[in-house]
């Protein structure tokens, strides 16, 4: 009984260690409660930590307010065309217990606002980069089109979800990253801002011992349950 009962939960090990790992939030906010102030900032984090303070800058390094008529959402109060470009860091330290983290995708909703700071009722031009770095040293930079060209139709929904592919990146572990969301376009004018930012991956950790996930346990007292069952015939 004792080695059937062993070469079963091996075989439940080794089922587990086979199944392939699903990406994981590592960080998110839906920035809930900013209010205009980027210093009360609320971060979902797993395996990292970050600075509650993100302030948007100037190409030039002068600091920018947000919007305050919004609760929900980082939107910043600078032209990006009349103005400029604007930049805001995301300091991001790994936790020193896990060996490293394996990227999926950073993905946030992109939007446009007039001058207001009101949502635009019509196209504007806006793209938005990301850039990591690991001191002064970029390994990751990727610009999108969020909204390409003006459009002064009706209809127009200034809101869209982006996403940057990570699948062959790594973080590792006790090290501190910058990741640089940089807003700039042509044309009209307009602000920007974003929501809903997530940053997905999987964790590793070789120096702790891998705990079989809760379907590898289902399996294990499946395996047992029909052991006894036997036994007792």
């Amino acid at each position: 009984m004792l080695k059937k009962l062993i070469q079963t939960t091996l075989a439940v090990v080794a089922l587990s260690s086979a199944l392939p790992a699903n990406a994981a939030i590592i960080l998110a906010s839906d920035f809930t409660g900013t209010s205009g102030d980027p210093t009360n900032v609320s971060w979902t984090e797993s395996g990292v930590s970050v600075t509650n303070t993100l302030t948007p800058q100037t190409t030039s390094l002068t600091s920018i307010q947000l919007f305050d008529n919004f609760d929900n959402v980082f939107a910043v109060d600078y032209n990006i065309h009349n103005e400029g470009t604007w930049f805001v860091d995301i300091l991001l330290s790994t936790s020193s217990f896990v060996d490293n983290i394996k990227l999926d995708s950073f993905s946030l909703d992109a939007s446009i606002y007039n001058n207001r700071g009101q949502l635009q009722n019509v196209q504007r031009d806006f793209s938005l980069s990301l850039d990591i770095f690991e001191g002064a040293s970029s390994f990751f930079s990727s610009a999108v089109d969020v909204f390409n060209g003006d459009n002064n139709k009706s209809g127009f929904t200034p809101v869209k979800a982006i996403e940057f592919d990570m699948s062959n990146l790594v973080l590792h572990g006790g090290t501190d990253y910058v990741f640089r969301l940089t807003a700039f376009g042509n044309g009209g004018g307009n602000n920007a801002g974003f929501d809903n930012l997530v940053l997905t991956g999987t964790a590793t950790n070789s120096s702790l011992l891998s705990v079989p996930a809760p379907g590898s346990l289902a399996i294990l007292m499946t395996s047992l349950a029909i052991l006894i069952f036997r036994k007792r015939k």
